[in-house]
């Protein structure tokens, strides 16, 4: 039985598998040669959103002073995201 992700996506730091249901988030490396993937945990809740903005953010290249720390700029735009009312949607392909 093979594994296929969820979706893919193309981030700054290229297309990226997105694999759902991991336990914590986490985004390759580009000194992979291979294909990049991506896990985002599964869920509706405000911490999947955030380290799902988190982990898109690696993968946009933001650089590591601006998402991991005290500060983390993720977290920050999901609780905007959250307030505004965003939540995923299951049977949207978008």
């Amino acid at each position: 039985m093979s594994r296929k992700p969820v979706k893919t996506h193309t981030f700054k730091m290229g297309t990226v598998e997105v694999w759902q249901g991991t336990r914590e988030g986490w985004v390759d490396d580009l000194n992979r040669m291979d294909v990049l993937e991506m896990g985002i945990p599964d869920g509706n809740s405000f911490k999947t959103l955030a380290v799902t903005v988190h982990e898109a953010m690696h993968a946009e290249l933001i650089p590591d002073r601006y998402l991991d720390g005290e500060r983390d700029a993720a977290e920050h735009i999901a609780r905007f995201l959250w307030r505004l009312g965003y939540r995923k949607q299951e049977d949207c392909d978008e």
